[in-house]
């Protein structure tokens, strides 16, 4: 792997942080999540970067992997809401997440247990700091609290153009006697909540990854899938941002035939199998000549 650049990560995490801060504020009852979405994505693109993936809002008992397409989302109160996003130059990446309960205080103690979790890695994480430790040092919050983690999502090592790379960081006590090494990154980002430990799949999440690059006849498929490989060709990206070249039509139509040839493939948005609140919160901590830097914390 090539070597990890910092000046460009800090300042990824620079502005990473700011769109945070002013992302965490705007959540307001009757708003639709397709604000929040378009605010943290154009405010990546007019700085002159690209998203590393589609800004998500994941509400409730959806725990991560959601975006918009064209369908839109009004916020309740009591609503408990994941932003999650991240920013991207020349391939170095960078990720986080928040929580944030619309207009109501009913989920305050989970959400700071969560946020104690995700801190306490991140003062006790170190080169040579395996895997398991990790994800011990978290669950051993969350239950102290009374709450559980999410099993199987996790963390994840960040390489150069790819945003899940390598080394898993677990939510809970897995054995993984894996170390953290020089010259890597980690997205940490524990889940926690009231009930299961499990999520599922709870239907398409909107966010597209271009798996291959097999030859299509179809001239629309063709030309939707030659714009996907000019404009992102190693991250996550919205169907959306397909809609500011062609019309919703030719967009989807392609989609079903670039995905029916494996060319593209959809994650699923991902829920709790018992319906209950989960919460997240994410920083990305880079370990580069002997430094810890967590690039995305706000003080």
């Amino acid at each position: 792997m090539d070597k990890l650049n910092l000046e460009i990560l800090e300042k990824l995490g620079k502005l990473t942080r700011e769109i945070r801060k002013e992302v965490s504020v705007m959540p307001k009852v009757g708003m639709d999540i397709t604000q929040i979405i378009d605010y943290v994505e154009n405010k990546i693109f007019d700085n002159g970067y690209l998203p590393a993936f589609p800004c998500t809002v994941s509400v409730n008992e959806v725990a991560a992997h959601y975006t918009v397409f064209d369908e839109g989302l009004i916020l309740n109160k009591g609503d408990l809401i994941k932003i999650d996003f991240g920013i991207s130059q020349d391939g170095f990446i960078t990720d986080n997440a928040v929580t944030i309960e619309v207009e109501d205080n009913k989920h305050e103690k989970l959400m700071k247990a969560n946020l104690e979790g995700l801190n306490a890695i991140m003062e006790n994480v170190q080169l040579g700091t395996t895997m398991s430790q990790m994800g011990e040092i978290v669950h051993k919050v969350a239950k102290s609290h009374g709450f559980e983690t999410i099993h199987n999502l996790c963390g994840h090592q960040i390489g150069i153009n790819n945003l899940h790379y390598g080394l898993s960081v677990p939510n809970f006590k897995n054995n993984d006697s894996r170390e953290v090494k020089e010259n890597t990154q980690f997205a940490v980002e524990p889940f926690f909540t009231y009930g299961c430990t499990k999520i599922k799949s709870c239907g398409g999440s909107n966010i597209l990854h271009l798996k291959d690059s097999k030859p299509v006849r179809d001239p629309i498929a063709k030309k939707v899938l030659n714009y996907i490989k000019e404009k992102y060709p190693h991250l996550p990206f919205s169907k959306r941002w397909l809609l500011t070249q062609f019309e919703k039509r030719k967009v989807l139509y392609a989609l079903r035939i670039l995905k029916n040839y494996n060319i593209i493939y959809e994650y699923d948005a991902l829920a709790t199998t018992d319906g209950s609140m989960v919460s997240q919160y994410e920083d990305a901590v880079v370990f580069v000549d002997g430094k810890k830097s967590i690039i995305t914390r706000i003080k």
